[in-house]
Parts: structure tokens; sequence; C-alpha cells
């Protein structure tokens, strides 16, 4: 059997000044089916690294407290004098470790995390992309083709360690996964890299999640895989992507086809679909070559339901591409990501995975608009973020 070939951009990417400022993060999102009850949930697993050489052999969490404090300190304290102050002014870190995350997106959506010294993280090989565990048992695994590992958080630990931004539970999976369609060249900015080498990307395994065991069939998978670098997060962060596409106009199943969207960089967002092998691409740091508006808006609260709604409209000399996404606010949660350069600021991202709406593709010919393609999107994985500064 041959080596296969990865994808540079796959593989770890924190060389250089990235050791010590700088994250790598996978994201692998899947639905699975419970064998219990047959609902339909989507899962997702986050491979997240930051800052590898600042502390390599103890985990650094920066909203783990840390008091400026001496003995003086606490016997002013003790007397109640103004020195008081001095004791709850926190010491400020720059956060190291590797996390592995894994949860599912639904109403009351959850995920559990483990949080590792980057000593324990192996790289390098063949066999896999990452490797997390020392000796001859390895707690996760992520390849170019199968992920498995598992994260338990018990309730009085987590009590002891808010600063693991995770709820308590327990989570298992082994996957295999096949990536049916990317995108190239992935996107390349000042401090953040983005690759969508899975939009599509089939799945199967098994899933147990606080017990409950759920089966992941490829044909429902509706997957997705993609990596984000750098040195600090995208802000606001905008992402859409989805591969259940049915066309409004033929009424069939366009198992070739999905889309993905992200941003914001440099205030454009990256629009990138495969309707059926044709590809038509927005790529934002080529971004003087076409135009987007995007939107993310809370609707009317005139129903019981309230709906979030997520608009990109973009276009070129050739094609003009609009997406019009809603979902349910019961079917989002947020999700904290700390931020490589520290200072307790921390990424928030409100996100679901069972976003509805249409893609609509239209080609431009002289002054005139022709529909190319009218497509009902389902499963949507929609998320939205902004990066919150601690108080001062």
């Amino acid at each position: 059997m041959g080596i296969k070939k990865i994808r540079r951009n796959e593989k770890y990417m924190l060389k250089g000044s990235l050791k010590k400022n700088g994250f790598d993060c996978w994201r692998l999102v899947t639905n699975a089916i419970s064998n219990v009850t047959g609902e339909e949930k989507t899962f997702f697993i986050e491979y997240y690294i930051v800052n590898p050489s600042v502390s390599p052999d103890e985990c650094l969490l920066g909203f783990k407290n840390r008091f400026k404090k001496t003995a003086a300190d606490l016997q002013y304290a003790l007397a109640g004098t103004q020195s008081t102050q001095s004791v709850t002014s926190q010491t400020f870190v720059q956060p190291s470790f590797l996390m592995v995350r894994a949860g599912v997106f639904a109403e009351n959506g959850r995920h559990v995390s483990a949080y590792y010294p980057c000593s324990q993280l192996n790289i390098g090989t063949n066999d896999f992309l990452i490797c997390v565990g020392n000796g001859e048992l390895k707690e996760s695994i992520l390849s170019d083709d199968f992920t498995q590992g598992r994260v338990k958080v018990l309730p009085e630990f987590l009590m002891e360690n808010p600063e693991y931004l995770c709820d308590a539970g327990e989570i298992m999976w082994d996957l295999r996964f096949d990536k049916q369609i990317g995108f190239l060249p992935d996107y390349r900015g000042k401090g953040i890299h983005w690759a969508a080498f899975g939009a599509k990307t089939s799945f199967s395994g098994r899933i147990l999640f606080n017990g409950e065991e759920f089966t992941v069939y490829p044909g429902k998978s509706f997957g997705y895989f993609d990596k984000n670098w750098g040195k600090a997060f995208v802000n606001p962060f905008f992402h859409l992507s989805s591969s259940n596409f049915t066309s409004n106009i033929s009424g069939m199943n366009l198992s070739s086809s999905c889309f993905a969207v992200q941003g914001e960089f440099n205030k454009k967002l990256s629009v990138l679909v495969q309707v059926e092998g044709k590809k038509i691409q927005f790529h934002a740091d080529r971004h003087r070559s076409y135009e987007v508006t995007y939107d993310f808006l809370k609707m009317p609260e005139n129903e019981e339901d309230v709906k979030l709604h997520w608009t990109v409209s973009a276009h070129n000399k050739k094609y003009v591409i609009d997406v019009d996404i809603f979902s349910s606010v019961k079917a989002v949660y947020v999700r904290d990501f700390e931020c490589p350069e520290g200072g307790r600021k921390v990424l928030k991202v409100l996100g679901g995975a069972n976003g509805t709406g249409e893609l609509r593709i239209y080609k431009k010919i002289v002054k005139n608009l022709e529909l190319i393609e009218d497509v009902k999107i389902a499963n949507c994985l929609c998320e939205y973020g902004n990066i919150e500064y601690p108080e001062s």
C-alpha cells in the first residue's frame, strides 16, 4: 500500500514565531442518529493548540484564577484595609495548551473539554496528523481519514476548575471519513489562514455521548472538516456551510454539491460553492475581484420560536451568489475559544447546525441575470462570533 499524500496545510503548522504566538485548530462536524430514539443530532470535534512553546510541560489557562498576593497582602486583607484591592487583582498570562473538545449542536447544546500540556502532542508521521497522549495509551488521534478519542469531565471536577469553559459529561468517538469536496487555494492572510479541505465529508462510525449511542451513516452524515491557524482570530467571525442540497428547480438531491462561507477577512468573506461539479469561488485574499455583503440578525419576536438570520450576497463580472439561512434561537449555543494573545480575551461563537434556507446562483448576461440553480439547504452549520475583552 502506498503512502498517502497529505496536503501540507492539513498538518501541524505551529512553527517559527507561531510556536510562541499562534494557534492551530482542526474542526470536524457530522450528523449521527441515536440507536435508542432515532433522533438525529449534529456532533463536533475540535483540536485546538495554543502557543506550544510558552509552557510545553504545563497547561496555562488564562481563565484560571491567579491573584497577585503576598503574605503581607493577606494580612492587610484580613484586617479590611485598602490593600484588599491588590488581592483581587488578576495576573494575566499568555495561554499555552492542547485542547480536545467534543459536543453536540442542539437545543441546550453541550460540550466537554480535555486539556493537555503541549509536550503530550505527537506529530510528524504518515499515520496521523496529531496524536494526544504519552506512551502506548493514546487518548485521541486525528489522521487524514479517521479520528478516535474520549473526553470526560466530572461535575465535581468542573466546579473546582471553571476555567475549562465547558460542561460536565462524557463523549467517545470512533469515526472514519472521506473528504469528497474541498476548495483550493486556501485563504492566506496576515496572521490568519483557513483551509476548507473537507467542505463535503462523508463520515461513518460510532459516537457515545453521555451513555447514549449514536451511529454515523455515510449517506446521512453531511459532514464538514476545516482548519484555522495563525496569530489571532478573525473578528467578527462568520461561518456558514452545508452539503445537504436539494434543487428547487429539478427537485433532485444534489449529491456532488456543497458550500462554505467564512470571514471576516479584511472586511471580506470567502464564499466557496460547488453545485454538481461546477465550482464558483470568491476568495477573500483576492478581494478586488468581487463584491460581497453579509448580515447576521435576530428576527422580530412575533413568534414563539425566534429565528436568527444569516445573509450573504457575492458577485463578480460573471456570477451572483445569494444565500439566506435561518436557524432557531433554541438550536444554537455559545462556545468559547481563549485567544492566543492572552489577557483573558475570548472568542465567543454562537453556533448551531440545524440551519435551513436557500442558495441561488445567477449568471450575468449583459445587463440581465439568468438563474442557474436555486437550492434548498438543510443541516447548515451557522456561526457568528466576536471577541470579548476582560473588564478593566
